[in-house]
């Protein structure tokens, strides 16, 4: 089937319908939560001085006060908006604009599902999600339709087809496949309520490689019809227990919720018991529309496979560097714990122990020690403190999957001189320690 019929042919939108609910309901829970559960005044609010913003965006600064909890409170009501889907274009390119600013804030909790919601908000941009069960729709903003182009739907799956293939493929390095992490983890999770589950001393081990057949394999059995049914179950499973274990917010829901994209509108509609709306066939696509489509879907997802691959451009182990770590669905894949401490030499030769704890939160400090790029940072605020002239080096320490710790950062290199480089490994960040040290 070449692309342009596989794109441009015409199919039921009640998949693409259902999502932008759903979808819409996770972006609810999503903000409204993070007010909730306390996550915006930690990450945005109690810092003392700043947020670790991306590198680039220093002036992205959250909003004085409880500035950021009437942000988010904002998010949350357009997430209604979309839900609903209410002026529904409107809603979801101010609700994307309002995500990517939260996003490219802040780095102390990084986290890929925001990165992988970031995308979606993007891509919901686009599409007709609006054009049945809708209030734009009802009240006649947008013509009724029950058919949409068939891309429109599946670039979301190819998407989450990427996602989880790359998830897969990251866990395959020697501590995962020993089951190490998991291990470590579980090991604190044995008096929770489903703590018995965890009792066996295997767990680590079958919970690893269950994770990397299940991340490599999902996607396709949702895709194919005779697994469909099954893999849907699996899912529903694998999604709730890692919520339940580990307590990693919406992104599990999120997931479960995309499976209806995966099947056919007219087992959706009986499920759901959603009516077709009478509509008239699409018009065909003018041949500069398809031919930008078709670029626009091809760019799309020619960068979505080559970011993830990025870190092999570096002369590092990224899971000790961190470099091309972010944006290659790296997740969940290893523990780490640290400390680091500054020494500055004034340009009057004094030289000044800096204790950076007095200038963090507790998380913040945390995910600092075991990030170059975050320590990187703050050195450049150090040196806007006490001069361009001033000498700065950093007595560090980290410990990869429970490894004995080994410095990070050389405590022989001036980082008042010290550069960041997108596509270069940094001189001054250790080797660390190969996969055979204990």
């Amino acid at each position: 089937m070449k692309l342009h019929t596989y794109l441009f042919k015409q199919v039921d939108n009640t998949p693409l319908v259902l999502w932008r609910i759903l979808f819409g309901l996770v972006l609810f829970f999503e903000t409204f939560g993070a007010v909730a559960v306390g996550w915006v005044q930690e990450v945005f609010i109690d810092p003392p001085e700043f947020t670790f913003n991306f590198i680039g965006f220093d002036w992205l600064q959250p909003l004085p006060g409880n500035g950021m909890n009437y942000y988010f409170m904002v998010l949350g009501l357009l997430s209604i908006a979309i839900t609903l889907g209410y002026r529904y274009k409107l809603s979801m390119v101010l609700f994307t604009i309002a995500w990517l600013g939260v996003y490219f804030m802040h780095k102390t909790s990084y986290n890929n599902h925001h990165y992988l919601m970031s995308l979606l908000c993007l891509m919901m941009c686009f599409v007709p999600a609006h054009k049945a069960y809708s209030l734009d729709a009802k009240s006649k903003r947008v013509t009724p339709l029950s058919v949409c182009y068939n891309y429109t739907i599946q670039i979301f799956v190819l998407l989450l087809l990427v996602v989880f293939v790359y998830a897969s493929v990251a866990k395959l390095y020697p501590d995962w496949l020993q089951g190490t992490p998991l291990t470590q983890w579980l090991s604190h999770k044995k008096h929770s309520i489903i703590g018995f589950l965890y009792a066996n001393e295997k767990q680590g081990l079958i919970m690893s490689w269950g994770g990397i057949f299940f991340d490599l394999l999902i996607i396709p059995a949702l895709m194919w019809k005779r697994t469909r049914k099954l893999a849907f179950f699996i899912s529903l499973y694998f999604h709730i227990m890692n919520s339940i274990t580990f307590q990693i917010g919406t992104f599990p829901y999120m997931m479960i919720g995309a499976c209806v994209l995966f099947y056919p509108a007219e087992r959706i509609r009986k499920l759901f018991r959603m009516k077709t709306v009478h509509s008239t066939e699409l018009s065909s696509p003018s041949p500069r529309f398809s031919k930008l489509v078709s670029i626009l879907f091809i760019g799309f997802f020619t960068l979505q496979i080559i970011l993830p691959l990025r870190h092999h451009a570096f002369d590092s182990n990224v899971f000790w560097s961190e470099e091309g770590h972010k944006l290659s669905w790296r997740m969940m894949l290893r523990s780490k714990s640290g400390t680091a401490s500054f020494s500055i030499i004034k340009s009057d030769g004094i030289r000044v122990l800096h204790d950076a704890k007095l200038h963090m939160t507790i998380k913040q400090y945390r995910t600092m020690c075991s990030h170059p790029c975050m320590i990187w940072q703050y050195c450049q605020r150090l040196k806007e403190n006490f001069g361009p002239n001033c000498e700065i080096y950093v007595n560090s320490s980290l410990s990869l999957n429970f490894r004995k710790r080994k410095p990070l950062i050389d405590p022989k290199f001036n980082m008042a001189k010290a550069e960041w480089h997108l596509f270069q490994h940094e001189e001054w960040i250790t080797d660390g320690p190969s996969w055979d040290d204990e």
